[in-house]
């Protein structure tokens, strides 16, 4: 009777623990889906500013229609045409985690862009310095501080040009391994981490390439300045420029 017993509790702690496991797996899998979509509407908010780099720098026009709104509601559409999803500003209150990072993004780009109104308007001027990184930049800050917690977007790359984006032990590690092509192209790399204070954080990178627009300023010739005054770096299109890294909290959903 005993051996009986003992035998089936040997067999719902086997099952209980391949149910663990599974809802373990499939919790990561959403935060993977989380970071993924978090960095695909940044890297939307970075493509919308590259299309419109004509018009920020064209000296002979005075107010360019570029407000904030018409801003967020490119980014939604490019979104949608990248990825299927409906996304709104709105959705920044609920509390279903996704939709209140996506909405979060968009009222933090739509604020950066009303903020720049001044310069991005100014007539005469050529180079406004509106550009895909310095915005992006500006939305990963805001969208930062607005979250909290554990919550974190940035651009970083081994080559960066600003110190906020210098990486971290785990981002330059990661870059790393993207440069040096160990990683499938194309597909970002997520892992769980703990804190010292003992809670966990999803941390997930995904690579940025280069891309013809971006050799403008970061091809050849290595060594000259490019529009902005910055030194060239000397890459070439399909090389890995940096990436866009996310954080946010680990838990059971």
């Amino acid at each position: 009777m005993k051996k009986k017993i003992m035998h089936t509790c040997l067999i719902s702690v086997f099952a209980a623990g391949i149910s663990a496991s599974g809802a373990f797996a499939k919790n990561e899998d959403t935060l993977k889906n989380e970071a993924e979509q978090i960095i695909k509407l940044l890297i939307s908010c970075r493509a919308v500013i590259a299309q419109h780099q004509e018009l920020f720098n064209n000296p002979d026009i005075g107010d360019k229609g570029f407000t904030g709104e018409v801003y967020k509601n490119k980014i939604i559409e490019h979104f949608k045409n990248e990825t299927g999803m409906e996304i709104s500003e709105k959705d920044a209150t609920p509390s279903e985690p996704l939709k209140k990072a996506l909405g979060t993004i968009l009222i933090s780009a739509k604020e950066v862009i009303d903020e720049n109104q001044g310069v991005l308007n100014e007539k005469g001027k050529g180079f406004k310095n509106i550009i895909p990184a310095r915005v992006g930049r500006s939305i990963c800050n805001k969208f930062t501080a607005s979250m909290g917690g554990d919550y974190l977007l940035k651009q970083t790359s081994l080559m960066y040009r600003n110190l906020s984006n210098r990486p971290d032990f785990f981002e330059a590690r990661v870059l790393e391994e993207f440069e040096a092509g160990k990683h499938p192209k194309s597909e970002g790399k997520g892992v769980v981490r703990t804190n010292p204070d003992g809670t966990k954080v999803y941390r997930y990178i995904f690579p940025l390439y280069i891309e013809p627009a971006c050799l403008l300023c970061h091809g050849e010739p290595k060594g000259s300045r490019d529009i902005s005054g910055r030194i060239k770096e000397g890459y070439k299109e399909g090389e890995v420029r940096g990436a866009i890294s996310a954080a946010i909290p680990y838990s059971l959903r």
